[in-house]
């Protein structure tokens, strides 16, 4: 296929294609400026851009053009080409239109999405089959940064080395995303320039196109505000999850994310009562002021030990003041049985950030909930 057309190789040009492309994608459809085609390019020659969640968001959008193709499974290894790991093939000597090459185009794609590294990236034309020059540059930028010959070649070596540089990444789910998905999307917003926007001191940087304020910019309304509950909600978006939203007056369809002790109304107790789709199973729920002090650490053990990778811990704090909107916690590790605590992500006064929690940590409060998200985007 030709190039892709400027509106759509914008979207695509960093190697990660996220909610907030997914949304610009429809409006160009939508103005006429993107054609089926070039739809039907994402999912397939740069399926691997795709974050997680966002493959079942563009396969509603495909089925909305009446488009056969679906989006398949990110790439995980290069095992299938043997011939390749053997060294009975090398391209492109061998074809540059040889099956082979789709599945290294993938695998380039691939690892400059999880790791970063444009330069493997091939914005012009994708996995599409062909060993052109924007495959043979981005083979020499892989070799370059792994002490390889730098020829533009695939022989044994290189394809060894791709494979076992894909084995190292992390498949996201991109139709199905899976709580590990939600951890690494935690971890994500914990590292770096975005963990300083969850701070207080700062505006907020939001990356969820549902919600109403703005993507991708400082949103200075939100300075020296606490932030826990923008902080949650981000995280499921990234991690392929719907939020809980506060719905708006208007018909854009988008909302805000309610308090964070308010979320408990979005589970599967709750929800129905209050008139909200269900975003989360609850899996324990303690209300600590009606307790007696020995019977609350022990119901606290209980609820920590039940704790898995991507669930959400809410509280809410003593006192009828919610100016930081309660607390949100996503669990990374729980190291419980072994420690007494659990690897939290979540907003501070400084930064978002990942702490080492246990009972003690949760004593002062009012009432916990445990939940567990459960509706993919």
């Amino acid at each position: 296929m030709p190039p892709l057309s400027a509106p759509i190789n914008n979207l695509i040009t960093n190697a990660r294609f996220t909610a907030s492309e997914m949304v610009e994608l429809e409006k160009q459809v939508k103005s006429g400026r993107v054609k089926k085609g070039e739809v039907e390019a994402i999912a397939t020659n740069y399926v691997d851009t795709l974050e997680s969640g966002v493959g079942n968001w563009l396969n509603q959008l495909l089925l909305s053009l009446r488009s056969q193709v679906r989006v398949s499974d990110g790439i995980a290894n290069l095992a299938s080409e043997t011939d390749l790991l053997n060294g009975g093939v090398s391209l492109p000597e061998d074809g540059r239109k040889h099956p082979s090459v789709r599945n290294v185009q993938r695998a380039l794609i691939a690892l400059a999405s999880r790791k970063g590294q444009l330069g493997y990236m091939l914005p012009g034309f994708g996995a599409d089959g062909d060993y052109g020059n924007e495959t043979t540059k981005a083979v020499r930028a892989f070799q370059q940064d792994n002490g390889l010959v730098v020829d533009g070649k695939l022989g044994q070596k290189t394809a060894k080395a791709i494979d076992a540089a894909l084995r190292q990444t992390y498949v996201p789910g991109i139709t199905k995303p899976t709580p590990q998905d939600l951890v690494n999307a935690a971890q994500e917003l914990c590292t770096g320039d975005i963990a300083q926007y969850y701070g207080v001191p700062q505006p907020w940087i939001n990356i969820d196109p549902k919600h109403n304020v703005p993507t991708d910019r400082t949103f200075n309304f939100l300075i020296n505000r606490w932030k826990c509950n923008l902080f949650g909600g981000n995280v499921l978006r990234k991690g392929g999850y719907e939020p809980p939203f506060y719905r708006d007056n208007t018909d854009d369809g988008k909302g805000e994310y309610p308090n964070a002790n308010q979320w408990f109304k979005w589970t599967d107790k709750y929800a129905p009562r209050n008139g909200n789709p269900v975003r989360f199973q609850l899996i324990d729920e303690i209300p600590v002021t009606n307790l007696p002090a020995a019977e609350l650490r022990g119901r606290i053990q209980e609820l920590l030990a039940q704790i898995k990778p991507g669930d959400f811990l809410l509280v809410d704090h003593q006192g009828s003041g919610v100016q930081d909107g309660g607390h949100t916690r996503v669990a990374i590790t729980n190291n419980f049985r072994t420690n007494g605590t659990i690897s939290f992500a979540q907003a501070s006064y400084d930064s978002s950030l990942i702490r080492q929690e246990g009972v003690d940590n949760l004593t002062n409060e009012e009432v916990i909930w445990l939940m567990r998200p459960n509706t993919i985007m």
